[in-house]
């Protein structure tokens, strides 16, 4: 009997765990525009405290200018997107412009930082047929949420608590959660935001575990 215990408890263990993940609402927070010495290892720190994981959306001028932070980012387990070597208006440029600020962007975080990213994320979620294009020419996928809660902390008349209600409201399986890595605002508030995303039962993951739980999907222009 004790035996048979032992085996059914062997065999019911991996089914918990999949119910348990299946149930989760799974969350990718996106921090952008870094990375900043003065904001990123702030951010680590916390992050590191809270267990948890996130990606960064880094503009490749600012990775040039500070590739120690870079690297930190990197070294403390969460993943750098391409976020554009400058941060322009991707619809405002021209062809040749828009295959620079994404495959060029490609090689400087790759240059700076030992990492490839795997994901394109438009500056201002802009995406259309060229910058699919453009994305494919330089062996980079653009990142389409299936879902997109922006915490509207890019505008400096969203204050701190509404920042939070906006980075916690409407979520759901599959969402990404859109902060910027420069507001202090956004910082003060993490812990908040942090535990209640987990309340709503949430976990966090980064660009490419989204992807793989989700799997294969269309993109969206």
């Amino acid at each position: 009997m004790k035996m048979f215990l032992l085996l059914l408890m062997a065999i019911l263990s991996p089914m918990c765990v999949t119910a348990a993940e299946s149930n989760a609402v799974h969350v990718a927070m996106i921090f952008d525009d870094g990375p900043f010495p003065d904001h990123a290892p702030k951010l680590v720190a916390l992050f590191e405290k809270e267990k948890v994981h996130v990606t960064f959306g880094f503009v490749a001028s600012n990775v040039q200018t500070n590739p120690a932070v870079a690297k930190a980012v990197l070294a403390a387990g969460h993943e750098i997107a391409n976020h554009s070597i400058s941060h322009r208006h991707p619809k405002d440029l021209d062809d040749a412009t828009l295959d620079n600020e994404i495959g060029g962007a490609q090689k400087i975080i790759a240059t700076a930082t030992g990492n490839t990213p795997k994901f394109y994320w438009p500056p201002f979620v802009e995406r259309d047929a060229r910058v699919f294009a453009a994305a494919a020419k330089a062996h980079v996928e653009v990142y389409v949420p299936k879902k997109l809660v922006v915490s509207m902390d890019y505008d400096k008349s969203v204050g701190a608590d509404e920042i939070r209600r906006k980075a916690t409201t409407g979520v759901e399986d599959g969402t990404v959660i859109l902060c910027h890595e420069w507001r202090d605002e956004t910082l003060e508030q993490l812990p908040a935001i942090i535990a209640e995303l987990r309340r709503q039962g949430c976990v966090f993951v980064t660009f490419s575990e989204m992807a793989a739980y989700l799997g294969p999907r269309r993109p969206k222009q």
